[in-house]
């Protein structure tokens, strides 16, 4: 292996060990980066709810808890799709050429 690579090696490796010590709530023991305790960290303000009176009619929840939830699934769907017609067409055309 080249310097270089394992040097790139070397630079994923510890990423990917402060990446795992963060998730778990340690701070990072990156040299020449300070990190911020979470105390510190802004926060998104949340949107104020208006009150819900007896006149107004309450939305149902349904629809738009689900699409939040399957987000990617269409995309992944539309790529399974084609990948599944490539493949059908490939072995029809195999088909008519071998047999």
């Amino acid at each position: 292996m080249a310097k270089k690579s394992r040097r790139v090696a070397a630079r994923y490796s510890q990423l990917s060990k402060a990446k795992r010590k963060k998730q778990r709530g340690r701070p990072s023991l990156q040299t020449g980066m300070v990190s911020a305790p979470e105390s510190q960290e802004i926060a998104e303000p949340t949107p104020i709810k208006p009150p819900v009176s007896k006149t107004t009619p309450r939305a149902k929840p349904g629809p738009k808890r689900a699409t939040a939830a399957y987000q990617y699934v269409r995309a992944d769907l539309k790529r399974i799709g084609i990948l599944a017609g490539m493949m059908i067409i490939i072995l029809i055309v195999l088909t008519f050429v071998l047999g």
